[in-house]
């Protein structure tokens, strides 16, 4: 049976294992990702280093606008690590094998899909909350990724104007990030997610996290309308605290009610595990597999 190396790389980690087409991994790891962009180019050549004598290809997911046929980043939010190098290229010439890349959003979605809460579902979105705000758009069983790749870009959205010293501006829906951070500040102490979680009987704490959770609630009410599907998918750290599902659910439900009649709500359930089985799954996508067990969708 082959084996691929997956990766999912993210700002902060790069996650990653070796997968059968069966998606059981082995060899799981995950380091912090360089930053600068040549030796975030040397940090994935170690990766394949480590694993190249027992694998036949390279999956990976990503943060970025990406070509899923040249594998080009063009995306204008994420560091230059991401977007220098053509990896497709770089990877396949390193290591002779072939390479696939897709969106990290977009990966989740494929996952949930074909082993997650969507399963059953023909038409469903992903939004994942974490240090920023990506999703993805599953039409038909099948990812639309828009003529720019840029489809599902949810975070980019433009839920307000807001003023500030007399003058206003736009503002997008604010991921978790933004959530520790208002908090941190208001308590002059750094903090993260699970600390909100946990003291949300601090009525500071739960009137930044409710003013936050409305904003959150906006974006994932105007994509149901604007989509129509099945379900909204949440997926991201956060959507592993069963109280946030509930709140935002409720949340949604509250300012449009209609959405309770016809649109589900759930939280991601494949978790860290989403983006390395995405991108192996856009890989058989886009090569085939010699098991034959997952061509295409």
């Amino acid at each position: 049976m082959k084996k691929y190396l997956t990766m999912d790389i993210g700002g902060t980690f790069i996650k990653y294992s070796v997968m059968d087409p069966n998606y059981n991994e082995e060899y799981i790891n995950s380091v912090p990702t360089k930053e600068d962009p040549e030796e975030f180019r040397k940090q994935l050549l170690r990766i394949v280093d480590e694993v190249k004598e027992s694998i036949h290809g390279i999956a990976i997911s990503i943060g970025g606008f990406i070509n899923p046929i040249s594998c080009e980043n063009t995306d204008f939010s994420v560091g230059k690590n991401f977007t220098s190098f053509n990896l497709k290229e770089e990877l396949s010439k390193y290591s002779g094998l072939p390479v696939s890349l897709e969106n990290d959003s977009n990966c989740a979605a494929l996952a949930e899909m074909k082993l997650g809460a969507g399963k059953e579902c023909s038409d469903m979105c992903v939004i994942t909350i974490g240090t920023g705000i990506g999703g993805a758009i599953i039409h038909n069983r099948k990812l639309f990724r828009g003529r720019n790749f840029k489809a599902g870009e949810f975070g980019l959205c433009l839920i307000k104007k807001e003023k500030v010293n007399g003058e206003y501006f736009y503002v997008n829906a604010p991921a978790t990030s933004d959530l520790v951070e208002r908090v941190s500040r208001a308590l002059n102490k750094d903090i993260d997610g699970t600390y909100i979680f946990n003291n949300m009987d601090n009525q500071l704490i739960r009137e930044i996290y409710t003013d936050w959770l409305e904003d959150i609630a906006i974006l994932v009410g105007n994509t149901a309308l604007s989509l129509d599907s099945e379900k909204i998918l949440i997926g991201g750290g956060i959507s592993a605290q069963k109280v946030f599902i509930k709140d935002l659910r409720d949340k949604v439900y509250s300012i449009y009610g209609h959405l309770k009649d016809y649109t589900k709500i759930e939280a991601c359930t494949l978790l860290n595990h989403a983006g390395k089985i995405g991108a192996l799954i856009e890989y058989f996508n886009r090569y085939g597999s010699e098991e034959g067990i997952y061509e295409g969708n």
